[in-house]
Formats: C-alpha cells, structure tokens, sequence
C-alpha cells in the first residue's frame, strides 16, 4: 500500500513538474491585406433560420449549372463583382466600396455599390492571407404580429482565393 501512495505521488510530481513554453503568436494579421485579392465562390448555402433543426439547402450546383460562379475582388476599399451568367448577385451591383465594421477585429462587411445599393455581410471566419472567405447574408422579414423584424433565413458564401 506504502509503495502505491509513494509511486501516486512521485508520477504526480513528474506530471507537475512539466511545464508548457508559452510560445510567440505574433502580431494579429492585418484584415484588409488578408481581404485583398481575387476571390470565387465555391458554396453557397441556404439556412432556414426559423425552422427548429436550422435546416439547409445547398445552392452551389444552381450557379455551377449556370455556367460560371460569381467572383469578387477586393481592394484596400473598393470591389469590382463578375457575374456574368449568374442569376443572382448577392452583393447589390457590379462594383463600389467596402468597409469593415471594426478594421481590427470586424465582424461585419458592408458594400456600397455604384448603383446606390448598401448589402451588409457577417463575416463567418478569421479574415487572414492564408484563410477563406466566408460571408453570411442574413434575411429578415417583418410580419404583422411582430414588433421587429425577425431573421428569417441566411446565406452562407464561401470563397476561395485565386
């Protein structure tokens, strides 16, 4: 019993002993150099937000069948949209300005087209040079017994960089 209480103890103090080295993550990425470039969208996906189970639809083979997917490219604060052949374009117009909520941590997107359109997106991950790009358009609808309006479904667009 003694021998088992002392070997208890002695694995304790080895496991203690070790320590982690806390290593060096860097500065934080900047946003705008990680949003810079030419993207194409390789998902879109449809979320009923009212339904119980959040159920979903995946839209990508709609624009594939088309014959192109719709692509975007960014500037330090401009974008210019190619959807040719495409049947829907979530981004208000064919070009115009961005900018972000918060330059250091955003969380939102919002485009200023040149046709005079303003499309707001949450962003759905981490905005850095090696990562996607994913935007969430959300849609909400106000019906008669509501106060406010109420999120009625959402559109998640993954892009990947050229």
């Amino acid at each position: 019993m003694k021998k088992i209480l002392v070997l208890t103890l002695l694995t304790g103090l080895i496991f203690s002993a070790c320590k982690k080295e806390l290593k060096e993550i860097g500065a934080p990425a900047n946003k705008v150099e990680g949003i810079k470039a030419s993207w194409t969208m390789v998902q879109a996906v449809q979320i009923d937000e009212r339904s119980l189970t959040r159920e979903s639809y995946n839209l990508t083979n709609y624009f594939s069948s088309k014959g192109n997917m719709p692509n975007v490219t960014f500037t330090e604060n401009t974008f210019t949209v190619d959807t040719t052949g495409v049947p829907v374009n979530y981004f208000g117009g064919t070009s115009g300005t961005w900018s972000f909520d918060d330059p250091s941590a955003p969380l939102y997107v919002t485009f200023k087209s040149i046709e005079g359109n303003t499309v707001i997106f949450k962003l759905g991950g981490p905005i850095r040079p090696q990562d996607n790009l994913k935007f969430v358009r959300e849609v909400f609808l106000q019906c008669k017994a509501d106060k406010a309006p109420a999120l009625a479904s959402s559109f998640v667009l993954t892009f990947n960089r050229k």
